[in-house]
């Protein structure tokens, strides 16, 4: 398989054992992160803020924990970055939005509270798109900057690809975890819905907003979130349990679908032919890989799901409605034109044809989960292709949206090249499942 190569970070868990052991430590670990900062983060501009003073004091506190044999949790000295639509009491929570310039909230969100109480060292915030959906921040592709890092979760993956930190929170209300994972060439985890909790979080949509990690491997994602999900649960916090589920356990899968949905249409040539090669390469390797036109069964899924890129954005323009709209009408020259035309769609959505959209939502859970009886996972393109050229445009979302939709996990695994730039494997699983397909995800991945 091809993969994308990260810029040169060691592996934390294997940088964990040297803490344990004492030949290292979380100080030390983190030195090699800021001179990566301070490298590429002129070109990359992945954080929106930094403070690395407090980094550096927090990481002390952990080197002595580590030396005491006495280690929080699987993520102690583990630097991280937070999307700027999370809030921190003790850094700005801006979400790339002229209207909350300066905004300080006075305590954490969840999942930064309890990052922190696990002892992951916050680096600062990384950069958004406007509120996870309007216009591109400044950060580019550390693979090429003249391309895209995909958003909204862009400084998250483009600090990670660059070696500035191992993992950070993302989040996904279509496909903003798993899509800027593709094009960064990292790993992006995107957890069962509500398996973690959004509480602090900026929202948009809540039928579809998630919480995630973006890694450098499948591990380190999966510590992240892992961690989280014991110290902040979502209201659904056993979706990330399992059989040792501190530890992934490289577990091969036996039997998987492809899911060749409409989007497949915004592939060109050379991005179908990396993807056909990468199932090739699946069945090379021992797995069963099945067409849609080899099971009924899964035809019919699909072509229900195929319903998706009509449905889940006007469910998230109905979701967002209410409070958008006031920011416009408090603001409306600070908001940005595509928040405008988010709520013009939301508008035109009644409660009754919202109402349908959760039926039609349910039933396409129902029939997609149906097919766990018969295969390990699900697969198709984390994107539409590889990184595009430009700034302002952050990628198509349409092969992104059914497992979103649906809330159920997901991974996009840098497995494939395009032109010499990292495309995603999207690899998804079924309700609650999170554990078993990050453990597939690593097998993929080695």
């Amino acid at each position: 398989m091809t993969r994308p190569l990260t810029a040169g970070l060691p592996d934390f868990q294997q940088a964990r054992r040297s803490f344990i052991t004492g030949e290292s430590a979380p100080s030390a670990y983190l030195d090699t992160c800021i001179g990566n900062i301070d490298a590429k983060e002129p070109t990359i501009h992945a954080f929106a803020y930094l403070d690395l003073d407090a980094a550096r004091e927090v990481a002390r506190a952990a080197d002595a924990r580590y030396r005491a044999g006495a280690p929080l949790s699987a993520i102690d000295g583990m630097p991280i970055a937070v999307k700027d639509i999370i809030d921190t009491r003790d850094m700005p929570t801006e979400l790339n939005s002229a209207y909350f310039t300066g905004n300080r909230p006075k305590i954490d969100a969840a999942c930064v509270a309890a990052a922190r109480r696990s002892g992951a060292v916050i680096l600062g915030k990384s950069v958004t798109t406007e509120f996870a959906l309007g216009r591109s921040g400044p950060t580019t592709n550390p693979h090429d900057p003249a391309h895209t890092p995909g958003g909204s979760s862009s400084g998250t993956a483009a600090g990670t690809a660059s070696g500035m930190f191992p993992a950070g929170f993302a989040t996904q209300t279509q496909g903003s975890i798993l899509r800027p994972a593709s094009f960064n060439g990292v790993v992006g985890f995107k957890p069962s819905f509500g398996a973690l909790s959004n509480d602090g979080i900026h929202p948009v949509s809540r039928t579809h907003d998630t919480l995630g990690a973006i890694g450098a491997r499948v591990d380190e994602a999966w510590a992240l979130a892992r961690q989280i999900a014991i110290a902040a649960p979502g209201a659904h916090p056993m979706a990330l349990h399992g059989p040792d589920s501190d530890q992934l356990a490289a577990i091969m899968p036996h039997r998987i679908a492809v899911a060749r949905l409409r989007g497949f249409e915004e592939l060109d040539p050379e991005s179908l032919s990396a993807f056909e090669q990468c199932l090739e390469e699946l069945r090379a390797r021992g797995i069963s890989v099945v067409e849609p036109a080899e099971d009924a069964g899964l035809a019919d899924a699909l072509a229900r799901l195929d319903t998706v890129a009509d449905i889940s954005p006007r469910m998230v323009a109905y979701d967002m409605l209410w409070r958008f709209r006031d920011y416009i009408a408090a603001a409306p020259d600070q908001i940005g034109p595509r928040l405008h035309e988010w709520v013009r769609l939301g508008e035109d959505v009644s409660f009754d044809d919202y109402r349908l959209m959760l039926a039609a939502r349910n039933d396409l859970r129902r029939r997609v989960q149906q097919l766990s009886s018969g295969y390990d996972a699900v697969v198709l393109p984390a994107a539409s292709g590889p990184a595009p050229k430009g700034l302002l445009q952050t990628g198509s979302r349409t092969l992104l949206q059914p497992w979103t939709l649906l809330g159920f996990p997901a991974f996009s695994l840098p497995l494939m090249q395009v032109r010499g730039l990292p495309f995603g494997l999207q690899l998804t699983g079924f309700a609650g499942a999170d554990h078993r397909l990050a453990c597939h995800a690593k097998w993929l991945t080695q």
